[in-house]
């Protein structure tokens, strides 16, 4: 990656907001390295490891007993959640499509760095670990793919654990 993104990152702190340009650089990087399986693999355990966070998981677990504990219930949740921690990103849409599934659409997120595909393979990951997250076992499909838009549709789909 560029090195001046490199020193933009590494000068960043925990809470503040990254600049796109070096956030979009490192995920290049990491895809190139990884390829899309890897990328979304890693983006699955990144998240994972994100929602072991104490805080984050005590207000995540607090708003899903008043709601109710479902995957339908923590994935009705995400494009909120997601408005929390991504910026200019496009807007994210839940639809229930049944007792074990949903998709998520996005709609605008910025062509300039959707149009190769890194940010479908990161979002899938980050859903697939919603999933993890809810217990179950799923899979997520993208559907109506337009990279030139910045648009496509997450379908997740899943079944109660073994």
């Amino acid at each position: 990656m560029a090195p001046a993104s490199l020193a933009t990152i590494r000068g960043a702190i925990g809470i503040q907001w990254l600049p796109p340009e070096p956030y979009y650089d490192m995920v290049e990087a990491l895809r190139a390295e990884l390829g899309a399986p890897g990328t979304r693999a890693l983006f699955r355990r990144c998240m994972n490891r994100y929602f072991e966070n104490p805080l984050l998981r005590a207000v995540v677990e607090s708003f899903l007993r008043r709601a109710g504990f479902t995957p339908q219930s923590l994935l009705r949740f995400v494009p909120r959640g997601r408005e929390l921690v991504a910026e200019n990103a496009g807007r994210l849409v839940y639809e229930n499509l049944g007792e074990h599934e949903c998709m998520l659409r996005l709609r605008g997120f910025p062509a300039a760095h959707f149009r190769n595909g890194t940010m479908v393979e990161l979002l899938s990951g980050c859903w697939e670990s919603a999933l993890d997250f809810a217990g179950v076992d799923g899979k997520v499909e993208v559907e109506r793919l337009d990279l030139e838009r910045g648009a496509c549709d997450f379908v997740l789909s899943w079944k109660p654990r073994a």
